[in-house]
């Protein structure tokens, strides 16, 4: 049967080991210095030899014929150790085996001594994700164990180790491979196994690791399956659904040029390729940090390139640092959408047509053009000018944000009805809070994101997304935004914003917003009387609170003066 390269290339010694040298240094100044802890923690980046340093620190502590800190690899604890067959090194993936039972079990039987080993040793992987009451059935045996028993925890997530765990072991931060040494090990590896690749290839397997050198070799094992001559560029970005680095300079091209055509077609054309639309948003992302890089440190770069020498003065540095800043934040959103080319698509038309606050380089005044008139003495007058304009923006004028009048909207008797209404709601929505339909319900938000490019609904679910859903309860919700404007603007549209939610996942839905002001004083009080919630019949006539026509005018009035009014202030 064939066998993945990541586990025939498993490091068999500390001298396999790449890029952890510290860390190896450590260890074994411990051993030849009789120093070995009863309890480590490693921790770092999942394929960076948490789990492969375990198992060689295990072999070299119960090999029975060790020379120079090298397990033999003949006696009968290293040759079971290889095979998995050692009884006294015990590997277990906590992800399986989390609860207190399996904890209790080790307890009782740390107590055996060694069968044929010196040392019996317990390997706990991803051990962040033991539950709090097998934690505290580890924390005696861990704190004071039998000489004879070794504990090494493993995982990639040491914030969700308590504290009273981690001040028990002697914690090792593995770092990520450098694409150096991943490259150097690919190398030797490919030499052995005959693999035929271009150093374009190894070089972009490497970046795309991302430190993982476990990663990068099933990289490379799925191109040899993928390939059947030499394999090549092409071949990575073809597995990995990237696009090569002139692709990517294209595609800013455009977006620097504004050009919406050129934009649209080729993220369709990512998308019928297959492409995966969260990656290529990354590596626009490290191509803007190079012409940033290149701008200012340009002796970085070994040679000159023309893409970056051409957009010098197509755009400035302010518009590339809010490029990075909105691609960053696309990127985390993607994580948890279901339609990325959509996310992509209205993020890179928001980028080209939002005004930034930067003054194009276009309109910077050079020094260099006008040195005769920085040469001139001010005359008295100018002085006098230049000294009230000091005096006058010196003292801020104190600005407030932009009202909006509501009651022009909805009647008194209305309002009361809808701050009712408010009340039954939030209290509906706390009866049965439940995070996991959360979760579930906020994927499925998602997919209102396409109506988006619909002129009919753009604002409506623009305004929606500007809130966050925070509670669900059946079928009562509550979303809580930044400011009670915004709240207001949503309660104001809740029987649109309902009928959009019927006609798109076939359910009736009771909306209602709040600020955050708002929500954390609802927050303290459930908490302080979470038991005392109970349903209540909602009433109310909800349609009737809008009925007029002429509110309806004045309504729509106001949300789109909220639309293309809300940043602006006035003086006071």
């Amino acid at each position: 049967m064939y066998q993945a390269l990541y586990r025939k290339y498993r490091p068999k010694s500390f001298d396999d080991v790449v890029g952890q040298d510290v860390i190896i240094k450590t260890l074994t100044n411990a051993i030849q210095n009789d120093k070995v802890s009863h309890a480590y923690l490693f921790t770092g980046p999942r394929g960076t030899g948490k789990t492969s340093i375990a198992k060689i620190y295990a072999k070299i502590l119960n090999c029975e014929h060790l020379e120079n800190l090298k397990p033999c690899e003949k006696c009968t604890s290293c040759v079971q150790i290889n095979n998995n067959q050692n009884i006294d090194v015990i590997e277990i993936d906590a992800a399986s085996n989390n609860g207190v039972d399996e904890i209790r079990e080790i307890r009782n039987k740390i107590g055996l001594v060694p069968s044929n080993s010196k040392y019996k040793i317990y390997i706990i992987d991803e051990v962040h994700m033991l539950t709090n009451q097998a934690f505290n059935a580890l924390l005696k045996t861990l704190e004071e164990p039998p000489s004879h028993i070794i504990f090494i925890f493993a995982t990639t997530e040491p914030h969700k180790i308590p504290r009273t765990i981690l001040s028990r072991c002697q914690r090792f931060d593995f770092k990520k491979i450098s694409n150096k040494h991943i490259v150097e090990r690919l190398k030797h590896i490919a030499e052995i196994e005959n693999i035929k690749i271009t150093e374009e290839a190894l070089n972009e397997i490497a970046v795309l690791a991302d430190g993982g050198l476990r990663d990068s070799i099933g990289m490379l094992d799925q191109a040899v399956s993928y390939s059947n001559e030499e394999i090549t560029l092409k071949d990575i970005h073809d597995i990995n659904g990237t696009v090569d680095q002139e692709e990517i300079r294209a595609l800013l091209k455009a977006i620097f040029d504004k050009n919406m055509v050129t934009i649209l077609e080729k993220i369709e054309e990512y998308e019928e390729q297959g492409k995966n639309i969260v990656k290529i948003a990354q590596e626009m992302i490290d191509e803007l940090k190079n012409i940033i890089l290149y701008r200012n440190v340009p002796n970085f770069f070994e040679e000159k390139t023309e893409f970056y020498e051409n957009v010098k003065d197509n755009v400035n540095n302010t518009q590339i640092y809010c490029y990075i800043h909105s691609l960053s934040e696309l990127v985390g959103n993607m994580k948890n959408s279901s339609n990325n080319k959509i996310l992509l698509e209205i993020e890179l038309i928001k980028m080209i047509t939002e005004e930034t606050n930067s003054v194009p380089i276009q309109e910077q005044v050079s020094v260099k053009q006008t040195p005769e008139k920085i040469k001139e003495t001010p005359t008295k007058e100018q002085e006098e000018v230049k000294e009230k304009s000091v005096e006058k923006s010196s003292t801020p004028k104190e600005i407030t944000p932009k009202k909006i009048d509501f009651s022009s909207v909805l009647s008194e008797e209305a309002m009361q009805s809808l701050n009712e209404l408010k009340k039954i709601r939030i209290n509906n929505s706390l009866v049965a809070v439940s995070q996991k339909n959360r979760n579930a319900f906020k994927e499925k938000l998602e997919d209102l994101k396409e109506l988006l490019m619909d002129p009919d609904y753009s604002k409506l679910i623009s305004l929606l997304f500007d809130g966050e859903l925070k509670v669900i309860s059946d079928k009562n919700m509550i979303f809580v935004y930044k400011t009670n404007l915004l709240a207001e603007a949503f309660n104001l549209e809740l029987l649109s914003l309902e009928k959009v939610f019927l006609e798109k996942f076939k359910e009736q839905y009771r909306l209602i917003a709040v600020d955050e002001e708002e929500w954390n004083t609802i927050k303290t009080e459930y908490n302080k009387n979470k038991n005392n919630y109970q349903y209540q019949e909602e009433t109310i006539d909800v349609p009737k609170i809008f009925a007029t026509t002429s509110n309806n005018v004045a309504k729509k009035n106001m949300i789109d003066e909220l639309f293309d009014s809300f940043v602006e202030y006035e003086e006071k």
